[in-house]
């Protein structure tokens, strides 16, 4: 292993295996670690340490341990030292390491170095690592530079960094001179390309921090008037960026800086953004200053949008800041309309980047122009059949959102067509697709019911298999809410058809959706498809064929998946009152009885249930075994709503047996119970228990309500049986035991802790011989005992040998902090 980074770079890349490579990065680290605490190394061994840290970096290793030696190599006067001192720093620390204090002094000077590439490090790390309090203690020095230094090289670095300063610590906008800009754009030998792009920065900062304040906040809590004192002054330079833009757009000022024959598109792209800022501002804070300058704002970016060559990286990406800026100031209908059609240009290109831009971009504006983004539904729907996958993704993402009444049938036909050429590999696309065309008929109402239950029967064939369990229920649903017999009797045909006949090779086995579908179907609809007398496969539907395949089904899938199994079992119950043929009818209940002792308990369950359904007479069979109504689908939001409403809009008493009853036996108890008439206890029905405590009659007075309520509570007190015996006497409490039973090892006990004074807080900790068992109940009815009053606490003790108990009490006594520990034994007569 070399000592050059070149040669470590060559060793880590050459490693055949990961613990190679491994072992290598962890020798080397290992390495730098100790050498970097030589204090006698040379600079050049130091320096070639730093290099090998900052790779070791860049392969996400733990780097702390050079922080220090890159403060100290900021330190060296030498510039070789500096520069890599000042990229290590930058890389290797942030704005919350306490390090940055070391770097103040350093920074500062260094920010008066005489060699202007010096303070252009020290610029470009303080923009980078700048904390609040950093920023607060050099801004003065960047603003000298800004105001006297007359160097563009160094003027553009200290413009930028101001920038991020004043970003990070709002409090310098106090002392920001917007005088020191109106200078530079003034002076023409200092105003170059760079210092522009430092003018806007500086400016962007300003208006986003603008941008984040409240809108009725007129004065900061630093006491800043922003509107007046920052964003007025600022308008002045509205004009000046107007004219610069334009004349960027009209001719080329900057041959320089001409790229791809587009005049600065980095320049024209900073003012576009500097200026949607002015105008987000504007409007937030209603400053006219700003406002006046709209419609010219609107006619200029109409030309840009007109003249600039969208066949150009650069001119796509001028027209892309552009279109961005159109919908964000949610400018006039025309505007947008061209913002749109510039999209669709970028759609039509070859290029990947831009193709996922535009797509993405106009996934977002959808909602302001529908209309304009459907026009252009044929570069969408090309997109559908790119070979970049993010890009088919993102166009699918477009399509649902585009898609609406006008355009259902002409997208979901091209949605089928996609669907059509995807592979395995394609599946998170299949699987969105699915999930959002079932969403799309769930919540649209379709008049052509026969598509629509085409278009399902398509999508079962070509990709059943890549469909939940939740998307499942969800098209049973569909198709059962579906109006007209009829179309469900030719879905069904069409599915036996392929599924009986010898084109049954075109469903695969792991095909769970389409098998799902046809058995829930053949239970519900077996009898349609029977008796309308099939015109298409007269041969092949009848009750044998259907029989047999449901017979094949269940030895195909016994062993494999239990839900496909839970559906034939339905199917075959309920094909018992649809099948006239008594031969097949005896194949369904065999093939239900063989699951009466699956060692699958809900199998079992199912299977026991089904048999008793089956023995019972034809007319009972056919009202449980009905067609299922439609079904209402009520999401589960609804479904809290509603219940959290019932329960705030009522007054009366939750009644949870009439909740699982539903509310017809409500209505019926409350009909039937009159003033003088005892209700009905239908838990006293079931459980044959008598209640004794007295009904009160609904027309008691309030007087005779009240004494009843608080006789109960007076009764619901704990009182201390006759045959209870005194085991521990103290002056806080008494404690008496009452033994319930006491017989084949085990026994069954009270204790009763009655209190001389207020006693809160009650801890019990009971103790019995280590060939016992103890359980202890809760206190009833509290853990704080008044004076006189009585709570009690229910012992179970298993085992044997003498029944023998340690009882430690811990309270607060009389509402005082300190806890009252009290400890007692007691022997008892009995023997377990």
């Amino acid at each position: 292993m070399g000592s050059s980074l070149r040669s470590f770079i060559k060793d880590v890349r050459g490693a055949k295996t990961l613990a190679d490579e491994r072992a290598i990065i962890t020798k080397q680290s290992a390495k730098i670690r100790t050498k970097l605490r030589d204090d006698h190394l040379p600079h050049e061994k130091r320096r070639v340490n730093i290099q090998k840290l900052l790779y070791l970096y860049i392969l996400g290793e733990k780097t702390h341990f050079g922080q220090v030696e890159s403060i100290n190599l900021i330190a060296s006067d030498d510039f070789v030292d500096k520069r890599l001192g000042y990229l290590a720093a930058t890389l290797l620390l942030d704005e919350s390491e306490d390090l940055l204090t070391l770097l103040t002094n350093m920074l500062n000077n260094d920010l008066h170095h005489p060699n202007k590439y010096a303070v252009s490090l020290a610029l470009t790390s303080l923009g980078f690592l700048s904390s609040p309090e950093l920023a607060r203690d050099l801004y003065p020095d960047v603003e000298n530079i800004i105001k006297n230094s007359r160097d563009p090289f160094l003027l553009k670095k200290a413009l930028q960094c101001a920038a991020k300063l004043i970003f990070k610590d709002v409090s310098l906008l106090e002392i920001f001179n917007i005088e020191d800009i109106t200078k530079i754009l003034s002076s023409h030998s200092i105003c170059t390309h760079g210092v522009l792009l430092g003018v806007t920065k500086i400016i962007q900062s300003i208006l986003l921090i603008g941008l984040n304040r409240k809108k009725d906040e007129d004065e900061d809590e630093d006491g800043i008037d922003y509107s007046n004192d920052i964003l007025s002054p600022l308008s002045l330079l509205l004009r000046d960026f107007f004219i610069r833009l334009e004349n960027m757009n009209s001719k080329n000022i900057e041959p320089g800086y001409d790229v791809q024959g587009i005049c600065d598109p980095f320049l024209q792209c900073e003012i576009i953004y500097t200026l949607k800022l002015y105008f987000q501002v504007g409007e937030l804070l209603n400053s006219n200053n700003v406002l006046d300058y709209k419609d010219n704002f609107c006619d200029l970016l109409t030309r840009i949008a007109t003249n600039t060559d969208s066949t150009k990286n650069s001119g796509q990406a001028i027209l892309y800041e552009t279109v961005k800026t159109i919908f964000s100031l949610d400018l006039n209908q025309p505007l947008r309309v061209l913002g749109i059609n510039i999209l669709a240009k970028f759609l039509a290109g070859k290029d990947n980047n831009t193709k996922y831009v535009s797509l993405n971009t106009l996934l977002k504006v959808v909602p302001q122009e529908p209309t304009a983004v459907q026009r252009h539904r044929k570069f969408i729907s090309h997109c559908l059949q790119d070979t970049d996958v993010s890009i088919r993704m993102r166009a699918l993402e477009l399509s649902f959102a585009i898609l609406d009444d006008s355009n259902l049938v002409e997208l979901v036909n091209e949605l089928m067509k996609f669907l059509a050429k995807q592979d395995e590999d394609s599946k998170d696309l299949i699987i969105y697709t699915i999930d959002h065309l079932i969403d799309t008929f769930d919540t649209r109402v379709v008049k052509d019911e026969s598509w629509k239950l085409d278009v399902f029967f398509n999508i079962l064939k070509l990709v059943g298999s890549f469909i939940n369990y939740e998307k499942i229920n969800d098209i049973l649903i569909i198709i059962n809410n579906t109006r007209q017999l009829s179309d469900k009797s030719e879905f069904l045909r069409k599915i036996l058809t392929i599924s009986l006949n010898g084109t049954s090779a075109e469903i695969s086995e792991e095909n769970i959706g389409w098998q799902l579908v046809l058995i829930w179907c053949i239970g519900e609809y077996g009898d349609l498809v029977l008796n309308e007398g099939n015109k298409n496969g007269a041969d092949i539907i009848n009750e044998s064929s259907i029989t047999d395949y449901l017979l094949t089904l269940q030895e195909l899938y016994t062993a494999t998946n239990l839900k496909i199994i839970n559906y034939i079992l339905t199917a075959a119950l309920k094909l018992s009152v649809r099948f006239h043929d008594a031969k097949n009818i005896e194949k369904l209940r065999q093939l239900i009885l063989s699951y009466t002792d699956s060692t699958d308990l809900s199998l079992q369950m199912k299977s026991n249930q089904y048999e008793i359904f089956f023995n019972q007479s034809i007319s009972v069979k056919k009202i449980i075994l009905e067609t299922m109504p439609k079904f209402e689908k009520i999401t589960e939001e609804q479904d809290n709503g509603k219940a959290l409403s019932k329960n705030l809009i009522s007054n009366e008493p939750v009644d949870l047996l009439s909740d699982l009853l539903g509310e017809d036996s409500k209505a019926e108890s409350k009909a039937s119970t009159g003033d003088n008439v005892k209700p009905i206890d239908i838990l006293e029905e079931i459980f044959g228990e008598k209640n004794d405590i007295a009904q009160v009659p609904k027309n008691a007075n309030k007087e005779e309500s009240i004494n009843h309520s608080s006789a109960v509570e007076a009764n619901s007190g704990v009182t201390l049986p006759l045959d209870a015996n005194k085991i521990y006497d103290s002056s806080s409490l008494n404690v008496y035991a009452s033994l319930l039973s006491a017989n084949s090892g085990l026994a069954h006990l009270d204790l009763y802790f009655q209190a001389k004074s207020l006693i809160s807080d009650l801890k019990t900790f009971c103790a019995v011989p280590k060939a016992q068992k103890l359980t202890l109940g809760q206190l009833y009815p509290s853990s704080t005992i008044n004076a006189s009053q009585i709570c009690k606490q229910s012992l179970k003790i298993s085992g044997s040998g003498k029944l023998k108990l340690r009882v430690k009490l811990d309270f607060h006594l009389n509402g005082s902090s300190s806890i009252t520990n009290e400890q007692f034994d007691h022997k008892f007569d009995e023997t377990l």
